[in-house]
């Protein structure tokens, strides 16, 4: 089964495999600012998908607003004069759809468009919400854009999703993937200069995020992952170049940063997470320095202690991460 209505073009191909990325969410409720719960409920009935997990509504500053989602990404409001922006579609089109008709309703404006920070299905499988609108993103984004685009769903591919992301055989069906129609290069500005989005790259080569510098606020996609363990995997994955990106954010203190994953932290957090990152990146290459193979750099003690809440077991994609900074050393 292919996502519907997916769009094509020359040169695309099947992709075998499905990108590696986010697993379990241990997300804890967290109220900040005037912080408005909204609980997605309704009955279930034979042969039904289930409703997607409640997200929290999240007022960062006056015209920007987070759904703290744990179905997928993280999706951001951005009220502009003339209308709303908004930043990531998580992993349903339902819990999208309702986010842009609550935040139609909040400001009592149109929606102008979605820009998406990087092409990870948990970011974009919900963009049929904005089906309307024009999409933004980093051409350097493009190769994986029609490598997802491509991909053929069988039993097994789902089966893989749904083991990182339960609800994904739920969300699957009412998926409406198509191309972004604007493409950037670095970045743009759009508000008239209000919104800056940057590709930062660092944790893919197309990952952008947007700043306010006005209002001291970053949605940062990605490059944040709160209080969670992050994903640092995939063959383009840049960590001296994401470790620039959380210094020149932690400049703009005092500052509020909507993660893709996760509640909104602020620059002490921050800092925290890009001093973890500068760690583990230098424990791993004084490890292999001294002859240690990457096995052994994966089971090592001498990796630094987490950020993030401690869990249950270690999720199976973190050997990939560790082999992404073993092979950059």
């Amino acid at each position: 089964m292919r996502v519907p209505p997916a769009q094509h073009g020359p040169g695309e191909r099947v992709c075998d495999t499905v990108p590696a990325h986010c697993t379990e969410v241990a997300m804890r409720c967290f109220a900040r600012c005037a912080a408005l719960s909204l609980l997605v409920v309704g009955s279930v009935l034979a042969g039904e998908a289930a409703e997607p997990p409640a997200y929290e509504l999240v007022e960062v500053s006056d015209s920007v607003v987070m759904a703290f989602n744990s179905n997928g990404s993280n999706i951001a409001c951005v009220a502009l004069d003339k209308g709303l922006l908004f930043v990531d579609a998580s992993l349903s089109t339902r819990v999208a759809g309702r986010f842009r008709r609550d935040m139609e309703a909040r400001f009592g404006r149109p929606s102008l468009a979605l820009l998406l920070t990087h092409a990870h299905l948990d970011h974009i499988l919900g963009m049929g919400a904005f089906a309307d609108l024009p999409v933004y993103a980093a051409e350097a984004g493009r190769p994986r854009w029609e490598q997802v685009l491509a991909i053929e769903w069988d039993e097994r591919k789902i089966a893989g999703l749904a083991a990182v992301f339960p609800t994904f055989p739920d969300e699957l069906p009412s998926a409406k993937l198509r191309m972004p129609t604007e493409w950037f290069e670095d970045g743009l500005e759009l508000g008239g200069g209000r919104v800056v989005v940057r590709r930062t790259g660092g944790h893919t080569a197309d990952s952008s995020s947007v700043v306010l510098a006005g209002e001291r606020v970053v949605i940062a996609g990605d490059a944040v992952q709160a209080r969670r363990r992050p994903y640092f995997g995939e063959p383009d994955t840049d960590m001296p170049v994401w470790i620039e990106t959380l210094k020149a954010w932690q400049r703009m203190a005092p500052i509020e940063v909507c993660p893709g994953h996760g509640p909104v932290i602020d620059g002490a957090e921050l800092a925290v997470m890009r001093s973890w990152f500068e760690a583990v990146s230098q424990a791993v290459a004084e490890l292999k320095a001294g002859g240690a193979t990457l096995d052994e750099v994966i089971a090592s003690d001498a990796l630094p202690a987490g950020y993030w809440p401690e869990e249950s077991t270690v999720p199976g994609w973190w050997p990939y991460c560790v082999k992404r900074l073993y092979d950059a050393t």
